[in-house]
């Protein structure tokens, strides 16, 4: 585990001076005015101090002799399921539009993962999907695909 925790941390660590440098040739801006670079610098600075960080952990821990595989006792059928929600959402949305194919995908995702009544799914995807609504569409301006229903 000691082996795959450094490996794994210095490629991310590669992975994100990559992209340091390239969002710093393509321009950061200022902070009253980002550029294109911006959020690519910030977030290629906290996935390289977090790789660090694993990296000094897993340099400092002594090797644990046994550990499980990888991909043992995972819920494949869970993960399959949500990637094809997903990819279903992604397709669906220019013809249904944001509104109409969130809420369906937000209700496939709580019924099945979290396993609770149909009426706490249906109000929990109705509330995620208006919230996200107010927040993106209205606040931030964001625009979304519109169905053929109009919304």
């Amino acid at each position: 585990m000691k082996a795959l925790d450094l490996a794994s941390s210095f490629f991310w660590l590669a992975f994100s001076i990559i992209v340091f440098v390239a969002s710093l040739r393509v321009g950061i801006g200022k902070l009253h005015n980002p550029g294109m670079g911006f959020m690519a610098l910030g977030a290629s600075g906290i996935l390289g101090i977090l790789s660090l960080a694993l990296f000094l952990q897993a340099l400092l821990r002594k090797e644990d002799g046994g550990h499980e595989p990888l991909f043992a006792g995972r819920a494949w059928k869970r993960v399959i399921f949500v990637l094809i929600v997903l990819f279903l959402y992604a397709w669906l949305m220019p013809t249904l539009g944001y509104l109409i194919s969130t809420f369906i995908g937000m209700s496939l995702l709580f019924g099945v993962l979290e396993e609770k009544r149909r009426g706490i799914v249906l109000l929990c995807a109705l509330l995620s999907t208006l919230i996200t609504h107010l927040i993106f569409s209205k606040w931030l301006n964001c625009q979304f695909p519109v169905g053929f229903l109009g919304y």
